[in-house]
């Protein structure tokens, strides 16, 4: 019984060793057999990767760490290549974007809507916490490659925010930079502005320098004030210049320009912002005239030193083809307005906002009885029971035409009749022009020996160059305008010198 156990215990181990040696045998895969091991089952565990046929078995294991094998680094070259031909294939792309976008705004109907905005920035700020001298619509007809003009006054009575507020426009950009100015500008005249640009007074002396100057004629009351600002502007930019021997037909530079169109003290801020227009269209005709690579030079200069939501592609293939492009039609917002205080402000009051968006809507896009929205009318609405001021007025002229004289329309609007209380605000008697023009002559002549420091060659010797103290004159003046005239738009700023000797400012000391 024993020795028949042993024996059968001996015969289960010879099967059990059996079956070992036939799994170790390699296996014999039929054709559907092979089809399936040619897709092998992955799984990982820890740094191996293990590799099975179609069915499970014959596992075996391999490093997924770094490979040195010449087959390896042959894939990763070409993964690499693969990598770079992704990356042109995308920057084609938005090149080719980019172009589309750029034609659709110049080559195609319709128009290019951009809300310029010059700030009196000392030190390079161009957003919010900048004073916005200068607030202007350009629009550009996409098709004709007309350009339009429109100065928004920067004392214009509006709503300057979500909240409410009422405040001169200007205040809007102070508040809150280019973002909250479009806003208000979009909300206030039913607008749906495109792209903004703002620059400081130091790009557009730049600009215009490197163009090689514009030619202006400079008025007797004009010449009485420009050295003053030429001093004030060359201290302020840093850039040199010289002042004007006399008036009339001068050739500026860029800070000369600039002082020119910074000028209010003989007149009002209505006819600086004809200037302001005046220079843009000189500047213009300058740039149409030069060469591409002047053109180049003009925005590789000025490009850095303003803030725009325009890209750099679109300037340069507006530079390229600029000869398409020339200015139209200008003018000035409200085209119907007074002037008046609200609380202790000087406003500029259009008179009524709704027929003057009407009117803006005509002028920039040639829409004929145009209805404005709910929003605008209920803006206006709140404006005249403020001021009082209910009726639509007539068209106050304010030869904004882009020679600098009075269009066609806007002499006949000048035949007739104003209303007398807009009329007497906005025009500048002859009589005072006569009173401010003795009183600068006289105060010039006392002023002689305050020269501002100059080379021998007359220019200014830069920043630091010494300006006279001229804050008592400027009072005088003002005293002497305010007993000939009723209340201008706006008290004069810190920063615009009245008067100044006729001797030279620039940059440097």
């Amino acid at each position: 019984m024993d020795h028949e156990d042993e024996l059968d215990r001996m015969r289960a181990r010879k099967k059990r060793s059996d079956n070992g040696r036939m799994r170790e045998k390699p296996i014999q895969h039929t054709p559907e057999r092979k089809s399936q091991a040619q897709e092998p089952i992955q799984a990982s565990h820890g740094d191996r990767t293990y590799y099975s046929a179609g069915d499970g078995r014959n596992p075996r294991a391999r490093y997924s760490g770094q490979q040195t094998s010449a087959n390896h680094k042959k894939k990763k070259r070409h993964h690499k290549k693969h990598k770079i031909v992704v990356k042109l294939v995308i920057i084609a792309a938005l090149l080719i974007a980019g172009i589309f976008l750029f034609k659709q705004r110049t080559h195609q109907k319709g128009y290019w809507t951009i809300a310029v905005f010059g700030v009196d920035s000392r030190d390079g700020n161009l957003d919010k916490g900048a004073l916005s001298d200068v607030e202007m619509l350009c629009n550009i007809n996409k098709e004709t490659g007309e350009i339009k003009l429109l100065s928004v006054y920067r004392d214009t009575y509006l709503k300057i925010n979500s909240k409410g507020t009422y405040h001169k426009i200007n205040e809007a950009y102070f508040k809150g930079g280019h973002k909250q100015a479009m806003e208000a500008l979009n909300e206030n005249l039913d607008l749906n502005i495109d792209d903004y640009a703002t620059f400081n007074w130091k790009s557009v002396a730049d600009a215009i320098n490197i163009l090689g100057g514009i030619d202006l004629e400079i008025t007797d009351s004009e010449f009485a004030y420009i050295n003053g600002f030429i001093t004030e502007t060359v201290n302020s930019t840093g850039v040199g210049s010289h002042q004007l021997k006399h008036a009339g037909m001068n050739h500026l530079d860029g800070v000369q320009a600039v002082a020119y169109a910074r000028l209010r003290l003989m007149d009002t801020d209505f006819n600086r912002t004809e200037r302001q227009r005046k220079v843009v269209n000189l500047a213009m005709e300058k740039a149409k005239n030069a060469d591409f690579a002047t053109r180049k030079t003009l925005v590789a200069t000025v490009f850095p030193q303003i803030s725009t939501s325009v890209g750099m592609n679109d300037i340069l293939a507006i530079a390229k083809g600029i000869s398409k492009y020339h200015i139209g039609e200008t003018g000035g917002f409200p085209f119907s307005r007074t002037t008046m205080k609200v609380g202790k402000m000087d406003c500029v009051i259009a008179t009524t906002l709704e027929s003057n968006v009407v009117q803006l809507h005509q002028f920039l896009y040639g829409q004929e009885n145009y209805a404005p929205s709910s929003a605008v009318k209920k803006i206006s609405a709140s404006i005249s029971k403020e001021t009082g001021l209910t009726e639509p007025g007539k068209n106050t002229p304010t030869g904004g035409s882009s020679s600098g004289k009075k269009s066609k329309k806007q002499t006949e609007a000048a035949v007739e009749t104003a209303p007398a209380q807009t009329e007497a605000v906005v025009e500048t008697t002859e009589e005072t022009k006569e009173t401010v023009k003795e009183t600068t002559v006289a105060e010039t002549k006392e002023q002689e020996s305050g020269k501002a420091p100059t080379n021998e060659d007359g220019s200014l010797i830069g920043p630091g160059a010494k300006v006279p103290d001229t804050k008592e004159e400027t009072k005088k003046e003002e005293t002497t305008k305010e007993t000939k005239k009723p209340v201008s738009s706006e008290k004069a700023t810190e920063e615009e010198v009245p008067t100044e000797p006729e001797t030279n400012a620039g940059p440097g000391a």
